[in-house]
């Protein structure tokens, strides 16, 4: 059984904005539907291209996967970047195919307001913490491979990977597609430094000013999601009356988006 996974990573409580202007997502209710759904005997297979996107969305799906019990294969067919390293690195096996990347580097986050030493130490504490959990996914995964400390070291330089160098590391266990001659032409041939750079796409709050502006615009709400100021749809009560949900969302996961 395949399950076609594209697009940001995020939590389960953002997938109707996503799905509001029609964005490929992925979220842990996904995985759990595919488990449940899967035939007795069969492995889930997870088509994978993605930038990554928010780190304990992604923990939560390396926990679903790691503990259903079931045969878990990843196939990343493009891309494989940030938090979608954590869930490639549950599943028993990886295949990459020959043009696609893997990508890894350091968690971020960000502060609303201004901070002093004391809130710059408790995020620095944080984010060593979270990189720390990610490290524990890549150095079960890799099985000896390749040291704690490389792998940290490519994380700290945002390193870009390609199929036979993530097969090096062991982060990936063959390539995707690819006869077994042309397989060992492709693993033998000399590997370049990582190329360094960030995944990233819209993030969870830049979508949220842009779905708030597209219903003052006369969009229709998604259901449940009021926007203060939007122009009431009736007579019989403001469209905008509610907005708890915004607060929410300003304190989103997000902040600790990988």
């Amino acid at each position: 059984m395949t399950v076609k996974l594209y697009g940001d990573i995020i939590p389960d409580d953002y997938a109707w904005l996503y799905e509001f202007f029609h964005i490929d997502y992925i979220a842990p209710g996904q995985l759990r539907q595919a488990l449940e759904a899967l035939p007795e005997g069969e492995t889930l297979v997870l088509e994978i291209n993605s930038p990554g996107g928010d780190v304990f969305a992604g923990f939560e799906m390396y926990g679903i996967v790691r503990g259903s019990g079931r045969p878990t294969e990843a196939h990343i067919i493009a891309r494989a970047a940030s938090a979608a390293t954590t869930l490639t690195s549950a599943c028993d096996r990886v295949l990459a195919s020959p043009v696609a990347q893997m990508m890894i580097h350091d968690p971020y986050t960000w502060d609303d307001d201004y901070i002093n030493n004391s809130r710059a130490r408790e995020l620095s504490q944080f984010l060593d913490s979270i990189k720390a959990g990610i490290l524990n996914g890549y150095q079960l995964k890799c099985g000896g491979k390749t040291s704690r400390k490389k792998l940290e070291d490519l994380m700290t330089q945002s390193t870009w990977l390609p199929a036979q160098e993530a097969i090096a590391l062991g982060l990936a266990d063959g390539l995707l597609d690819v006869p077994e001659d042309m397989s060992a032409m492709l693993l033998g041939s000399g590997t370049r430094g990582g190329v360094q750079n960030s995944a990233g796409g819209e993030s969870i709050q830049e979508l949220m000013a842009r779905y708030e502006q597209a219903v003052r615009d006369g969009a229709k709400p998604a259901e449940g999601h009021p926007v203060a100021g939007a122009p009431a749809e009736d007579a019989n009560g403001p469209a905008g009356g509610q907005d708890d949900w915004r607060m929410k969302a300003r304190l989103a996961i997000e902040r600790a988006r990988m």
